[in-house]
């Protein structure tokens, strides 16, 4: 009988630990606010997806808030977006929700804060990426464009809980400019027939103007890039011909390995490239020369238009 009346009183403990316990557990599981669908677009209505947004631009986001019952605190949504030219909001509800007092409320503000009320709300938020939102101008007169990401929008609980951050990269012209020019360099390189010495050095640049954007310097990429001629590059050659190239090869590629390295090392070398690309453009003038005592046209020809390049690049850093 003693050992069932304990059986009996352990059930019971186990019962209403249990039974207590749940009330809890309920309590966690309840959902905050959330946003269930998002699209942005341009503001002429075509779908951005996942591609960069551009400095100056405008956008539209339609999202859908869901919030759940018993929340006990106010949610917050905010963006990082300046208020278009000719708008005077940032949100516009569609329909009603009963957390938001449309004649209260301060839609012309970049944040506002609402009641957590059961139910769904679905808005529009309309806004302007800064135009100077990357661009930096140095005292040397140079401008760096870096690009980075913007918070479009972000939905918070007032004790500072982010249940949603949606962020795009921003870049600007420069950034867009360089980077088609860096993709056109490279199919170039990848669908040309050349020295493999020559193709070398073409690399090479591509890496040194990849260093160079790397660090907000766009325009000096571009100058990089451009002493990539799109023709004229040296040919295979056969061991009696190919003296020349090897020596340009070598020439430029140990100067562009110093160049980049103390690039990388410091952003006060910009003097140091000036001078390294006028050496490159004397040291291909005078191999130009010799190199036309071989005979060899294509060959001369891609030296003299690599020499011309240079030329052109020296005189834009």
């Amino acid at each position: 009988m003693r050992y069932f009346r304990h059986l009996w009183l352990f059930t019971i403990l186990l019962v209403g630990l249990i039974a207590f316990g749940s009330f809890p557990a309920s309590a966690q599981e309840l959902a905050p606010a959330t946003i269930t669908t998002f699209e942005i677009t341009t503001i002429d209505g075509k779908a951005v997806k996942d591609a960069p947004l551009m400095t100056g631009g405008t956008y539209k986001v339609n999202f859908t808030i869901e919030v759940a019952a018993g929340l006990k605190e106010n949610c917050v949504l905010k963006t990082s977006l300046e208020r278009a030219s000719g708008m005077d909001r940032f949100w516009t509800l569609k329909g009603t929700y009963a957390g938001i007092d449309s004649n209260a409320w301060q839609p012309g503000q970049s944040s506002f804060t609402f009641e957590a009320i059961e139910g769904t709300a679905q808005l529009e938020l309309v806004g302007t990426v800064p135009a100077d939102y990357l661009s930096k101008d140095l005292a040397s007169g140079q401008t760096l464009n870096m690009s980075k990401t913007i918070p479009i929008l972000e939905l918070a609980l007032a004790s500072g809980t982010v249940v949603f951050n949606r962020q795009f990269e921003v870049v600007n012209n420069s950034i867009e400019e360089y980077r088609d020019a860096l993709n056109a360099k490279k199919q170039l390189l990848e669908n040309t027939e050349a020295d493999p010495a020559y193709t070398n050095l073409v690399q090479g640049l591509i890496n040194r103007a990849e260093a160079e954007a790397s660090l907000g310097y766009t325009d000096m990429a571009m100058d990089t890039l451009n002493t990539i001629p799109t023709t004229g590059w040296i040919k295979p050659q056969n061991q009696a011909s190919s003296l020349y190239p090897w020596i340009i090869v070598g020439v430029l590629a140990i100067v562009a390995a110093i160049a980049l390295f103390l690039f990388m090392k410091t952003r006060g070398k910009i003097d140091y490239f000036r001078r390294q690309s006028d050496s490159q453009a004397k040291s291909l003038k005078i191999l130009a020369k010799k190199a036309s005592r071989i005979g060899d046209p294509s060959l001369t020809a891609g030296i003299e238009q690599m020499q011309k390049e240079l030329d052109e690049s020296t005189g834009g850093i």
